[in-house]
């Protein structure tokens, strides 16, 4: 009988495996067959074009990363640091050996090569360089630290200790932040990078400029030592004739010793004429780092450039151009830009921070349920009346004293743009006053003095004009000669001081 049951209970599980099989392979079949409505039919992922949205981080950082390699361009090893000055490829080889450069200036050297040498050796000029070069690196600090925690942010995020939050924290102001802020970073090193570069181009300015002023003055030294020699051999000249008069009776010795004085005086100046040489020739060798006591030859630019701008004209050229005053604006506009960022992190954001969240794995849901993703209540203050920000507006006051010294910057260059155009207004009256005199005695008085000195030599050697009116004539003769000298320098020097206040070439 239990037999009997056993096989019966065993027929039944197998047929009804056989009924479940073919029940699973029509109900999959039926399944692989399943076709929704065309209504509900939906592109598949690989039709449809997915627009990622852009990176402002990654924007503002390329925006930096271009204005890097802008300013970069202006100090590679490609480009020369010659401002408006063109050098000669020969300067250009010659710089960095000084024999081909004390070569270079012998027997003579012009004004071209004398502000080359200048520009490509000073050590005023190069430090000035490297200091603007140094700024540069400002840039790559800008975004430096925010790339450093996108990446540990990203390391951490792929991490599953298998304790704790799923996932790295990474707050929302790292993924968003408040806009414009990296931009202002950039600016601001931007700003720093600009006023460097100012710095480096009043530098090259005054620099420039002293070396101009050196080079006229070189030249004012070796004319006026020129002249002072050949009015001493007039005096030698004239001291024989006053000897022979003298031996004839027709002279008093006093008109001899007279003229040995005025000999004497002369040799003293000649002397001090020789010394100053040697003293601005020491200058620029200096400014070209060349050592003292290597000679250098004559001045070969003999005349000045004579011309006069107009004066409405170097007012604006000079509010664009003088360098005080770019750089002051760049200061300004670095100020403004830090009052700026400032104002974001002291002041309240416009938001009532429902989105100033962590990202954080939280569960939601369910028994296990924790916290929410973010804050879904604003409250003014915590416990028992504590403000929720007890430590708002301590920081204001540096703030406010931050706006006090841009206030007080903006004043300063007003202040230095009133003064420019005074510095602007005399500098262009030195000129016109300096070339005005050079042409009076270059044009008119220079003939009127030789012909007075040419006409008593005659008329004391025929014993028809006096000793005193020789005298007076010879000295008179000196003095224009050595002051037209002077007012032919003068023009070159008041021309390279008014370029220095401009900032830039004249028109």
């Amino acid at each position: 009988m239990k037999i009997r049951m056993v096989i019966v209970t065993g027929a039944v599980l197998i047929s009804a495996v056989g009924l479940a099989s073919g029940t699973y392979r029509n109900l999959k079949q039926n399944l692989e067959d399943y076709a929704p409505p065309a209504m509900l039919h939906q592109p598949e992922a690989s039709e449809t074009t997915v627009k990622a949205e852009p990176d402002a981080f990654e924007a503002a950082k390329k925006t930096i990363e271009d204005a890097r390699d802008r300013w970069t361009k202006m100090v590679d090893g490609n480009a020369l640091p010659a401002g408006d000055t063109v050098i000669s490829p020969a300067i250009i080889g010659a710089a960095a050996d000084e024999t081909q450069i004390l070569a270079a200036l012998r027997p003579r050297f012009s004004l071209q090569t004398a502000q080359s040498l200048i520009l490509l050796r000073n050590p005023s000029i190069q430090a000035a360089t490297n200091r603007f070069k140094a700024a540069l690196e400002g840039f790559d600090q800008v975004t430096q630290l925010d790339e450093i925690l996108r990446q540990y942010s990203a390391f951490t995020a792929g991490v599953m200790p298998g304790v704790g939050p799923m996932k790295g924290i990474d707050t929302v102001r790292m993924k968003f932040p408040f806009p414009g802020v990296t931009a202002l970073k950039g600016q601001v090193a931007e700003k720093n990078v600009e006023a460097e570069k100012q710095v480096l181009d009043l530098v090259r300015r005054n620099i420039v400029a002293q070396g101009r002023k050196a080079y006229w003055n070189l030249l004012y030294t070796h004319r006026a030592h020129r002249i002072t020699r050949d009015m001493l051999n007039r005096l030698n000249h004239l001291e024989s004739v006053a000897t022979t008069r003298y031996g004839a009776g027709k002279t008093s010795y006093q008109d001899v010793i007279k003229i040995r004085i005025g000999r004497e005086k002369l040799d003293e100046q000649l002397a001090t004429l020789n010394q100053q040489r040697i003293n601005l020739e020491t200058e620029l060798l200096a400014l070209m780092d060349l050592g003292p006591g290597n000679p250098i030859g004559w001045p070969d630019t003999l005349t000045p450039d004579t011309s006069l701008p107009r004066l409405g004209a170097l007012y604006p050229l000079a509010m664009q151009k003088r360098q005080e005053l770019n750089r002051m604006r760049a200061m300004v506009g670095k100020m403004e830009r830090m009052v700026e960022m400032a104002e974001t992190m002291i002041q309240p954001a416009f938001t009532q921070n429902y989105s100033l969240y962590t990202d954080e794995a939280v569960l939601q849901v369910g028994s296990a349920g924790k916290k929410p993703t973010f804050g879904t209540t604003v409250s003014a203050a915590r416990g028992k009346g504590l403000p929720k920000n007890a430590w708002f507006g301590t920081r204001d006051t540096y703030l406010r004293g931050t706006r006090r010294k841009l206030d007080a910057l903006r004043a300063d260059l007003d202040d230095a743009e009133a003064r420019t155009r005074l510095m602007v207004r005399t500098g262009w009256f030195d000129l016109d006053r300096a070339r005005r005199e050079r042409a009076l005695y270059k044009d008119r008085l220079l003939d009127l003095s030789q012909t007075s000195l040419d006409v008593s030599t005659r008329g004391y050697e025929s014993g028809s004009v006096s000793f005193a009116d020789v005298v007076t004539s010879y000295t008179g003769w000196l003095d224009v000669n050595l002051v037209s000298e002077r007012r032919n320098s003068d023009v070159g020097i008041a021309r390279a001081e008014l370029e220095r206040r401009i900032g830039t070439k004249l028109p």
